[in-house]
């Protein structure tokens, strides 16, 4: 495996560019400190890291949010996994920001991702990478895509209480394999548990049993996509069994892992599973 960071250009047309980055741990970016580039930015975290945005508070992104950068934006990272930092990226024109009203001086917040405009992502990417996708219906999804992730961003930044909640979602996002009892989250917040629970809901639109229950789930796609038993990725990120691990795979993305696996498997189909993912335009 590289050392270096990868940059890799899924989609490109007028308005939108569409990628794919991944950064080992031992890349030189996790020391120094990294400029976001032109183009307005919408990233979709797919490991969590620890991100240091210039003028802005220090957050830890995971699945659960999108991120949002300005042009020429500076930042540091740390890693919080051996996976460093992977997720799909959007770039947009000014024309698209111009559309969807970025160029008003309007605050940004970075979006909550529902289970099924994150799994649209996900999907998305894997359409992506085949060679043979249609670039006309790719540019068509990703601009649904950015624009539902950009309709989803709350009016005005979460409540205050920033350094235990982002303190309380590191815990989570380094425990995928079990739930952490309350106790155990407040404890290390130094907060008492009904403080928690409501600052918690507050700042990320959660709860602390969603928050943790998502990220399990939506580290388990990669698995699924990638063939591994459904017994062993249930053991592994610490459901009860198969049949449990099924049950919330379905309520949250309202597909069942295998039934995932297969759609995306046709490649004639994909298109449509996305299309199905994504809020009606």
């Amino acid at each position: 495996m590289s050392s270096e960071a990868t940059i890799r250009i899924l989609h490109r047309d007028d308005e939108l560019q569409l990628g794919e980055f991944t950064c080992p741990t031992a890349d030189h970016r996790w020391r120094d400190e990294n400029d976001i580039g032109e183009g307005f930015h919408v990233v979709f975290p797919w490991t969590p890291v620890q991100i240091s945005r210039r003028s802005m508070p220090t957050l830890v992104a995971t699945p659960n949010h999108a991120v949002l950068y300005s042009p020429r934006l500076r930042f540091r990272r740390r890693y919080l996994t051996s996976d460093g930092d992977h997720c799909l990226f959007a770039v947009l024109a000014p024309s698209l920001c111009a559309r969807l009203g970025l160029n008003g001086g309007r605050s940004l917040v970075d979006p909550v991702l529902s289970p099924s405009l994150w799994l649209a992502q996900r999907v998305l990417a894997e359409y992506l990478r085949h060679p043979d996708h249609d670039p006309v219906a790719a540019g068509r999804l990703g601009r649904r895509l950015v624009e539902s992730a950009l309709a989803s961003m709350p009016d005005c930044p979460g409540a205050p209480a920033g350094h235990a909640v982002e303190q309380t979602k590191e815990l989570m996002a380094l425990s995928p394999d079990r739930l952490l009892p309350l106790d155990t989250l407040a404890r290390h917040a130094h907060y008492s548990r009904f403080h928690l629970l409501r600052s918690f809901h507050a700042r990320t639109g959660y709860t602390l049993h969603q928050y943790h229950l998502q990220l399990r789930l939506r580290r388990s796609v990669d698995m699924v996509l990638a063939g591994v038993p459904l017994a062993d990725i249930a053991h592994h990120l610490g459901f009860q069994g198969h049949s449990h691990f099924t049950s919330r795979f379905r309520r949250s993305f309202g597909w069942t892992p295998s039934g995932l696996r297969t759609a995306v498997a046709c490649e004639g189909d994909v298109t449509g599973v996305i299309s199905a993912l994504l809020p009606a335009s």
